[in-house]
């Protein structure tokens, strides 16, 4: 979900750019290349919401998308993100059992980024969801 405002500049900064530039450098789009654009957006819904990484790019953080700042959770996720915590919690509490503290700092990483998303996520669902107040 992207700011519409932010979204004008930008289109608005395209073409700007492409009134600078001749025609014959902008190729009509192939069948092929237009597949494999929407194919990679789609590779970017994952379970909790989707990956906000750049066209054409991997994302680094394949198995551990919590930690991945570029991870937008949906809102109707939230639930999700509660059980995710309470796994988490629980195997912080049994590598502070045995020891593990390096296990320790990495589960205590992801659960900064998980309440961080939580955090948003719950935002933008109150953005969402709030009445207008707007006069009619």
């Amino acid at each position: 979900m992207f700011d519409e405002d932010v979204v004008r500049h930008y289109q608005m900064h395209l073409a700007n750019r492409r009134a600078m530039r001749p025609d014959h450098e902008y190729a009509r789009v192939t069948d092929a290349e237009w597949q494999e654009f929407e194919d990679h957006f789609d590779k970017r819904k994952v379970e909790l919401g989707a990956c906000g990484r750049p066209y054409g790019t991997p994302c680094a953080h394949e198995h551990a998308r919590v930690r991945c700042p570029m991870l937008h959770v949906e809102p109707r996720m939230i639930l999700r993100l509660d059980e995710l915590e309470a796994d988490l919690i629980a195997r912080r509490e049994r590598a502070e059992t045995e020891g593990w503290k390096g296990e320790v700092d990495g589960l205590e990483l992801t659960l900064g980024h998980l309440r961080d998303k939580r955090d948003r996520a719950i935002r933008l669902q109150k953005q969402t969801t709030a009445p207008s107040t707007s006069a009619p």
